[in-house]
């Protein structure tokens, strides 16, 4: 689009529009391609080969996208000579001000922040009104600059139709709270916004807009910090709302009618039914919060409300809402009075997962109910009664009772999918012996927690698929029974870290399942004799100080499904002159410490990542290699001459002194300087 390759002269169509269009068409035919990374949203890459060409046929000629900026504090002055900018992200950045030349760029779609600057110095909030096509997300700070409510309305935010997803954010609290109200009402949203967030406003009540109906697209509200706001906004009229958080509001006491919506004497029968499309609702740090009153058209109410989040509102009394028919999921702590009112909840047949993290909020929930998930933190008195009645039980997580020293003495339901357990050092892990019993559980983690377990059988749960030990201060063994009608062991993951001592007494093939295995010894770390690992692994991550490993015996070579290999290392390791026939071809990441031999014969590999290196040898880097990273080598002083392979596009260097002291001073520069992305402690380097 940028270099004029679209034209929309001759159809209705605008040029995002028709750059969407071709996006589409390119990834059909996989010329783009969408990353499998969830954790990081949806993202998309070119096709290797695509890349490859784009990049020898535009030459010099491209633009660089910069990620890492976060100690960027200013731009440009001459940024408004960029007057065919449409683009502009800021967002993640140090940037206090923008400059005034800014309001020149009247073509941007996207401007992630805008910055309010300070009264008849910086940027006025007027200035938005020059930028009509903004689009997506959008976020004004400062706004407790705004000194003029007639320059928030020339801002024109409410035309502004294109903005999806909008954040408010006043700052410093102003002296004059119908000032600060008077702003944010000029500062009415457009209608199609889907998502609203108002954060640090300091009025003591909302715009008269924030609530309204007209807003029908808005699935997503967030107000906090609105310590001075002693009522809510009718927010039960909006039609679309599934998202609702409100946290941080100091003086509110009540939730009323004017929550909903509905006068207080309107009649039972009434066809208003407030919050029509909720699904999550979450109340947090509302300290003097006493009352939610309900009444009778309140059982219309949140029809579709499925999970509710309670904390820290230590005067909440118990008269929430009680018609919630399609409630599945409640988390609360901190609300220490909830039960001081009688309450009928009959709603809790419905609830198949709690999170309690305090005694008192635990006792509504000691029922007969089919509870699926249950998550408890900070408190004893209630388990036994909980587990007892909760014979659908799947999912059990425990955090940080110290005081629990033990089960129940009939045992955890042998329906349990998962049990995790974290900081609770002083309980006893259930008896080897019952562990057969468990044949739906797949998951187990325990992590700083059981102090008296010293060993742990692998083979002891039927189904068991994954497994995670960390921190627990007596454990120093794993092992697998040596019983004749022992099964064949399930497990998939398995991850023993933070162990001072670790001997694995078992062949580790015999785990022949086995697709990941992470390691993770601060002392000794032994195996038994002739150790072989497994050959479904596709991952491994070994650390250990200390020890002589003998990795020749670990059939490293004969792993051709592994992708991803890790070996981190203080102590002393097989004969490095060896260890380059022993390592895989396969893997795509590597990560490896103390290395002094090569690595060309991983044609697979595209990330390497080497901690604590002391020296790079000579052509010793794979020609498939995207990806190198270097970290804490504090005595690296330079990268081999003339041998970084073409293939590489990204350079990362973190914690290497003289390295980074060597390329401040540009010393050698033209060695890397062909690398697209070159970040160095964290900075990208253009």
């Amino acid at each position: 689009m940028a270099e004029g390759f679209l034209d929309c002269s001759h159809g209705e169509k605008s040029l995002e529009e028709l750059g969407d269009d071709c996006f589409t068409e390119l990834l059909s035919r996989s010329l783009i391609q969408q990353s499998n990374d969830g954790a990081r949203g949806t993202l998309f890459y070119m096709h290797d080969l695509i890349n490859d060409l784009a990049t020898s046929v535009s030459g010099k000629i491209y633009c660089r996208s910069e990620f890492g900026c976060q100690s960027l504090t200013e731009l440009p002055v001459h940024m408004g000579n960029l007057i065919s900018l449409r683009h502009l992200d800021i967002s993640g950045t140090d940037i206090k001000e923008l400059p005034m030349e800014i309001g020149g760029l009247e073509n941007l779609q996207t401007l992630t922040v805008f910055l309010v600057g300070k009264p008849h110095e910086g940027l006025s909030i007027k200035e938005l009104r020059k930028f009509p096509n903004l689009q997506g997300k959008f976020t004004i700070k400062n706004l407790y600059n705004v000194i003029d409510a007639k320059e928030a309305e020339d801002a024109n935010l409410k035309n502004k139709e294109k903005i999806e997803d909008l954040e408010l954010i006043g700052g410093k609290q102003s002296e004059d709270s119908l000032k600060v109200k008077v702003v944010l009402e000029m500062l009415q949203p457009p209608i199609n916004l889907k998502s609203l967030k108002i954060n640090l406003y300091g009025g003591t009540s909302f715009p008269n807009w924030l609530g309204n109906s007209s807003f029908s697209n808005m699935v997503s509200l967030e107000i906090r910090n609105c310590e001075y706001c002693m009522t809510l906004p009718p927010l039960g009229q909006l039609p679309s709302l599934k998202k609702l958080s409100i946290s941080n509001l100091l003086l509110l006491e009540t939730i009323g009618p004017e929550f909903y919506c509905v006068e207080e004497g309107e009649c039972s029968n009434s066809t208003f039914q407030p919050f029509p499309s909720l699904e999550h609702m979450e109340f947090d740090s509302m300290p003097n919060w006493k009352d939610w009153i309900s009444f009778e058209v309140i059982n219309l109410a949140f029809p579709k409300l499925r999970t509710m989040e309670l904390h820290n509102c230590p005067e909440l009394r118990g008269d929430l809402p009680s018609h919630l028919s399609c409630m599945e999921e409640i988390e609360t702590g901190g609300c220490y009075k909830i039960l001081e009112t009688p309450h009928t909840f009959n709603w809790l047949s419905t609830i198949k997962r709690v999170r309690i993290e305090e005694d008192t909020d635990a006792q509504m929930f000691v029922t007969d109910f089919p509870l699926q998930h249950a998550a408890a933190e900070s408190y004893p008195m209630f388990i036994s009664k909980m587990i007892t009645s909760s014979i659908c039980l799947t999912h059990f997580e425990l955090y940080c009772i110290q005081s629990l020293t033990a089960f129940p003495t009939n045992g955890l339901p042998t329906s349990l999918q998962s049990l995790y357990i974290s900081g609770c050092r002083k309980l006893s892990f259930m008896p080897f012996e019952r562990f057969q019993n468990y044949m739906s559980l797949v998951s187990l983690a325990i992590w700083h927690s059981c102090d008296s377990l010293t060993s742990f059988p692998l083979d002891g749960f039927p189904a068991l698929q994954t497994l995670s030990i960390e921190g627990c201060r007596s454990m120093n063994s794993i092992y697998i029974s040596e019983s004749p009608s022992r099964r064949q062991s399930t497990l998939r993951s398995l991850a023993i870290r933070s162990i001072e001592t670790l001997k694995v007494n078992l062949g580790l093939d015999t785990l022949t399942n086995l697709e990941r295995l992470d390691l993770n010894c601060y002392g000794e770390l032994s195996f038994c004799e002739g150790v072989c690992l497994p050959s479904k692994l596709q991952s491994i991550n070994v650390y250990f100080e200390g020890t002589n490993m003998h990795i020749k015996e670990w059939g490293l070579q004969d792993l051709t499904s592994l992708s991803r290999l890790t070996i981190q290392e203080w102590g002393e390791m097989d004969n490095t002159s060896t260890m380059e026939s022993l390592l895989p071809i396969s893997p795509v990441s590597l990560t490896i410490s103390n290395m002094s031999f090569g690595l060309r014969h991983l044609s697979s590999l595209e990330h390497l990542r080497f901690k604590h290196l002391k020296s790079l040898p000579e052509n010793c880097l794979p020609s498939s290699l995207n990806s190198l990273e270097l970290w804490c080598c504090k005595h690296l002083e330079s990268l081999p001459e003339d041998s970084l392979p073409t293939s590489l596009k990204k350079l990362t260097i973190t914690k290497c002194p003289l390295l980074e002291e060597r390329y401040k001073r540009k010393e050698n520069w033209s060695k890397i300087s062909h690398i697209p992305f070159i970040k160095i402690n964290y900075q990208v380097t253009i």
